[in-house]
């Protein structure tokens, strides 16, 4: 039973790394210019994505950090 036990949490563990790799995939590829911001103009030939720009971008500053780019995906795509 033990066993079992861990190798589920081994297995969640695993899957939430891999998640958050992702995201951090998907976001390295969007930042064009390598800022470690996401700009509208990076995000222009992803017309989805900049629909909702304004609802990602938390402080307004006109710019998605990864952490704001992952709390919206975690909150509105997962």
């Amino acid at each position: 039973m033990k066993c079992v036990f861990f190798s589920v949490i081994a297995i969640t563990m695993i899957s939430f790394n891999a998640v958050a790799l992702d995201v951090k995939q998907r976001f390295d590829h969007l930042d064009a210019n390598k800022s470690g911001f996401l700009t509208e103009d990076e995000l222009e030939p992803q017309p989805q994505l900049l629909s909702t720009f304004t609802r990602w971008d938390k402080n307004q500053d006109k710019q998605i950090s990864l952490l704001e780019f992952k709390d919206y995906l975690t909150n509105n795509l997962y």
